[in-house]
């Protein structure tokens, strides 16, 4: 009878022991600078959004420091397979959106080195309209001027897309039409509006928050918007579906994700973190300049949020007729 009960109490106190240390773990993080990759480019609305929610997690969690780490193409997936294969203890983390942790899994299924089990989201940051722009300078001041100029002169017209989600917005918006217009593909947004505004691309498709500092400056127009109702930033500028564009609703997000495997209360904390930074007075603020909404969404319903993005997204993408290859 001995031996079994003193193997009973070996098991459990060795159970005690790994339970104190991993709680002893938890407790000293962060215990060094965390890393926050964002998978597009400097000056993207991701990017924008990653660097004030860098300063607020500094803040919140005590870290050092919380470095911002850009690796951009590939529609996403060159940042999110580095922090797939980052070690799960917390120290590193990335932010995802509608095109690297949604339509990527439609567009590129198996073929990305990562896929929905490779992470686990922390919690939502907010939600980007939209739109179609064009230069300043251009001569449809509508969208159906557009429209109907692009019939006239069929194969003259292109497209820019920064990322998976504007490249969807570019085809259903040629199908939808009726017109041809070639898709031009670029890393980031920003780019994109560069080339609409020195008239190297007929319009372009971009999240608000990115467009924000171009209309600001003059440099693009909007002719509309794919969202549910108009942008109270721009109150002018119609939406698509108000333009007779039936179901044509496009709009970005975004998200901070771990990989899988961080610790559950770890994952609590960070959540917490990034709620109060979305919402903060000053992130509320950039994102009503910028035409978004905060999502302060908890780790259950930001599961949900993403289990809902990735089936709307696939539906999203096989109507637009865009193949995975491309």
């Amino acid at each position: 009878m001995r031996a079994p009960l003193l193997l009973t109490r070996l098991t459990l106190t060795l159970a005690l022991v790994a339970a104190g240390a991993a709680a002893s773990a938890q407790e000293a993080w962060p215990a060094r600078p965390i890393t926050l990759i964002v998978p597009f480019a400097a000056g993207s609305g991701t990017d924008i959004g990653a660097r004030l929610l860098a300063r607020d997690l500094s803040a919140s969690l005590g870290a050092a420091t919380v470095v911002v780490d850009n690796r951009p193409g590939a529609n996403g997936a060159i940042g999110a397979q580095a922090a797939a294969r980052a070690r799960p203890d917390g120290h590193t983390l990335m932010i995802g959106n509608a095109t690297s942790h949604a339509a990527n899994f439609a567009f590129f299924a198996g073929k990305l080195g990562y896929g929905p089990a490779s992470f686990d989201i922390v919690g939502t940051l907010g939600a980007s309209p939209i739109g179609l722009y064009v230069a300043p300078g251009a001569p449809w001041r509508t969208l159906a001027e557009l429209v109907a100029d692009a019939r006239r002169n069929p194969g003259k017209f292109s497209c820019g897309s920064g990322n998976a989600t504007t490249q969807v917005a570019c085809e259903v918006f040629r199908k939808q039409a009726g017109i041809e217009a070639v898709t031009v593909p670029y890393k980031g947004n920003p780019q994109s509006l560069t080339d609409v505004a020195g008239g190297q691309l007929s319009y372009a498709f971009a999240d608000a928050s990115v467009a924000a500092g171009f209309l600001e400056g003059r440099k693009i127009r909007a002719l509309a918007v794919a969202a549910a109702q108009r942008n109270p930033v721009a109150p002018e500028v119609p939406t698509f579906v108000e333009l007779g564009y039936a179901g044509f609703e496009v709009t970005g997000w975004s998200a901070v994700f771990a990989p899988a495997g961080v610790p559950r209360a770890i994952v609590e904390r960070l959540n917490a973190a990034v709620r109060k930074s979305t919402e903060s007075p000053e992130s509320v603020q950039s994102r009503q300049r910028a035409g978004s909404i905060a999502l302060p969404y908890d780790v259950e319903a930001s599961r949900r949020f993403l289990q809902a993005e990735i089936a709307r997204w696939a539906r999203f993408v096989e109507v637009s007729g865009v193949k995975p290859e491309q």
